[in-house]
């Protein structure tokens, strides 16, 4: 009888600790402090405003929040921090922050060594970036023509495309009508842009690229 009634004792115990564990199936929910969508430039600091995380058994757990990922402020891209909390029952719970480090006008200005080949001919020269607004920049020498003021607008999640749209330019030691437009990409880090052309003077089309480099 003894052993029937411990066998019974622990049955139960078992079964009483089995729908205690059971109980806590919830996950604790994660909140995030400020947006889940960030934008920054091209090397501005980032700042970590975190997450809060509440438990329906165990209350606030935000003290278990753990957070990784982090952005790369130096190299334009679209980066993912993920925040994940636990409750005491080993319930786990997240939630993610979209960080986008961006070109602007102002990160992509500046002094640039320029290789530019049309056709089966190249040539090389300085050339200095101005950054009209956001997303516009504007140069003086496009092409390496004197006056060749043409200007380039930036576009994609991290403004990393290049647009020239089509413009007509007077440029040259003799000027000229020229006809510009293209495309291209910027660097990760911003120091180099690619850009593919054609110009088009006298009803002549030339295929053209010029590879801007920063020092």
């Amino acid at each position: 009888m003894k052993n029937i009634k411990t066998i019974l004792w622990a049955v139960s115990l078992s079964s009483l600790l089995f729908s205690c564990k059971k109980d806590d199936v919830s996950a604790p929910t994660v909140t995030l402090i400020g947006n889940d969508v960030v934008t920054i430039s091209l090397h501005q600091a980032y700042t970590e405003e975190g997450a809060t995380a509440n438990d329906t058994k165990d209350g606030n757990v935000s003290s278990s929040v753990k957070i990784s990922g982090t952005p790369d402020v130096n190299n334009a891209g679209v980066y993912t921090v993920t925040y994940e909390a636990s409750d005491k029952a080993g319930n786990t719970g997240s939630a993610t922050r979209t960080v986008i480090v961006r070109h602007t006008g102002a990160t992509i200005a500046g002094s640039y060594a320029v290789k530019d080949s049309c056709g089966s001919s190249s040539t090389t020269y300085v050339e200095i970036v101005s950054e009209t607004n956001l997303t516009r920049l504007s140069v003086t020498r496009f092409a390496n023509y004197d006056n060749g003021t043409a200007y380039f607008d930036l576009s994609g999640q991290t403004n990393s495309t290049i647009t020239v749209p089509q413009q007509t330019v007077v440029c040259g030691s003799i000027p000229v009508a020229r006809v510009f437009t293209g495309s291209g990409t910027i660097s990760s880090d911003g120091k180099k842009l690619i850009i593919n052309y054609t110009e088009v003077t006298n009803n002549t089309t030339t295929s053209c690229t010029g590879i801007y480099t920063k020092p």
